[in-house]
């Protein structure tokens, strides 16, 4: 039997659409695990030559195409692209016309925290600093500069992607502050919500959405300040051994029945226009999935900087980090 090998994180893909996959085209799909965008970046540079199709962010897209580590798309082998979204086909900042990356799903970025614990209504990151000072210890945020930093920002009124030193400063004199009353900074930290190791995290919008149907009593918010809006991609690895499966496979996940499979699992917005009919009502009604335009208009994708501005970014990371 062939074989491909994905590259994703924990809970990202439904197994079903693997077990369909393969029993469709026999051809075994085997996983490769890895915790954040971070660890898959680094996976990505020291060496893809095993990995045949992986599940990058947007930036990450950007990053690894500028480096050569993905495969240019055939798009005459993936007629499934005619269910996406206009906006999600052409005119992405990082991909314009989708030349080695196509939509998995999309979301935002916030926080979210557990109402039998925390009773107060929080609505902006200015409340999370504050709650996270009320419930020390039990605090998360993600393993991932560009949402801490892109918080931090916001809060005080500046842009997700600023990068001029004096609004950095103040965002690591902030982030510092916060540090002291975090869990961790974990990327995985649904089981500790669930828990109740941890009662307030910032995360994902699907995330929220997936401990809420297990019965975790949480709530997730968009702050005030505004936030990030996000997409995770499907892509194929430059090296891949198997191009013609690999292409298959990304034409088999944009079938209207496996995009919404994928979205019930995820919790995910999808950019498939004709599996989003499919979605049930309470999905596609819920707005910490599909935000009303009041509260996208808060939002900021996030944009190529210049190497300098990157820099200071990356070295404030490395001084909140540790």
């Amino acid at each position: 039997m062939n074989q491909i090998k994905l590259l994703t994180w924990p809970d990202y893909v439904s197994p079903k659409t693997l077990i369909d996959f393969e029993n469709e085209y026999q051809v075994r799909v085997q996983l490769e695990i890895v915790p954040s965008a971070i660890e898959l970046m680094e996976r990505m540079r020291a060496s893809a030559r095993s990995i045949d199709v992986l599940v990058p962010p947007d930036y990450a897209v950007r990053e690894l195409a500028g480096a050569g580590r993905l495969l240019g798309l055939d798009h005459a082998r993936l007629p499934g692209l005619r269910d996406l979204e206009p906006r999600f086909r052409i005119g992405r900042a990082h991909d314009p016309a989708s030349r080695v990356s196509i939509l998995k799903d999309w979301g935002t970025t916030g926080f979210m925290f557990r109402t039998d614990s925390i009773p107060q209504q929080l609505r902006s990151w200015a409340d999370f600093w504050a709650a996270a000072a009320a419930n020390s210890g039990r605090v998360t945020v993600l393993d991932s500069p560009g949402e801490v930093i892109g918080a931090a920002l916001k809060m005080r009124g500046a842009s997700y992607n600023a990068a001029f030193a004096d609004q950095l400063s103040v965002a690591r004199d902030d982030i510092l502050r916060l540090k002291p009353h975090l869990h961790s900074f974990e990327t995985n930290y649904k089981p500790l919500l669930a828990s109740g190791a941890a009662v307030l995290a910032l995360g994902w919008n699907g995330d929220a959405a997936a401990l809420i149907a297990q019965g975790v009593p949480v709530k997730y918010v968009v702050p005030a300040e505004g936030s990030q809006i996000w997409e995770d991609d499907w892509a194929i690895a430059a090296d891949t051994a198997n191009p013609e499966i690999a292409h298959t496979f990304l034409n088999f996940v944009l079938r209207p029945e496996v995009a919404v499979q994928e979205a019930r699992f995820t919790r995910y917005a999808t950019g498939n226009l004709s599996a989003r009919i499919l979605l049930e009502r309470n999905i596609v009604d819920d707005p910490s999935t599909y935000p009303p335009v009041a509260v996208l208009e808060k939002l900021e994708a996030g944009v190529p900087l210049p190497a300098d501005a990157q820099a200071r970014r990356a070295q404030l990371w490395k001084e909140v980090r540790g």
